[in-house]
């Protein structure tokens, strides 16, 4: 880790000045000095602070913006943001909806379709079902402390659960009813994690701008015998959330 003086900065050091400038305001954020809210100072004041030119700060400050650590309002200035949140779910066999649950998040599901449809090729390969089958498609929003995070695609083969077409799923694990009401077991799944930008229907139903970073998860989810119980499409807000992931030597 690079050790960085939180009061001066080193203009003799190769580290761009606008870096170490990150630093210092993220050390500020991480031990609690500058807390979710805080007024930053403004690029005068941190110019003259730290002796250094207005662009120099715009670019330390644009650059923790991009990051989610700040945000900027229009006519009142730059701000501390909320702590991003830990989509560490994907390293267990659990949900979305569960873990922000069990962290103590205000959850809400909005049910955008929910409807029968014959699966095409792409996905028919994902789910090993024949093109033509019925799936079931669900399209949920995911909000988090009244803003929406994730969009949601979930394509499940009909036959292995045709009543679900009829559940109420706002606001309930999807998972959890499949476990309880259909015994379809999650037990191993395949997951990729790629940044992507945000589109124009991302920007419109997660309320951000054209071009934000975004996660995207695609997940096939696998029962004990080898039944590929449901194919999802997840894009996650990248302002609103970090991936954390643990790893363990089994040597």
């Amino acid at each position: 880790m690079i050790k960085i003086n939180v009061d001066t900065l080193d203009k003799n050091s190769p580290i761009p000045l606008y870096f170490q400038l990150e630093e210092i305001l993220k050390e500020r954020i991480e031990t609690g000095e500058l807390q979710p809210g805080d007024l930053l100072s403004s690029e005068k004041e941190l110019s003259e602070k730290y002796q250094i030119s207005r662009p120099t700060v715009r670019q330390a400050l644009r650059g923790l913006v991009s990051e989610g650590l700040l945000y900027r309002e229009k006519g009142k200035g730059t701000f501390i943001a909320k702590p991003k949140i830990d989509y560490g779910f994907i390293q267990r066999l659990t949900t979305f909806y569960d873990d922000m649950i069990e962290k103590g998040y205000t959850t809400k599901t909005k049910i955008v379709k929910q409807e029968i449809k014959e699966v095409r090729g792409a996905i028919a390969k994902k789910l090993n079902i024949q093109k033509g089958e019925k799936i079931i498609f669900l399209h949920r929003i995911r909000s988090v402390e009244n803003e929406p995070v994730v969009s949601i695609m979930s394509f499940i083969p009909y036959k292995l659960c045709p009543d679900l077409i009829n559940e109420d799923l706002e606001n309930k694990s999807l998972y959890r009813m499949l476990i309880n009401k259909y015994e379809l077991k999650p037990y191993r799944a395949e997951i990729t994690l790629e940044p992507i930008v945000a589109e124009e229907y991302d920007s419109q139903i997660l309320k951000i701008k054209l071009g934000a970073p975004m996660h995207l998860m695609q997940n096939i989810t696998y029962t004990k015998d080898n039944i590929a119980m449901d194919y999802f499409e997840s894009r996650f807000r990248g302002d609103k959330g970090k991936v954390r992931v643990v790893l363990y030597n089994e040597i």
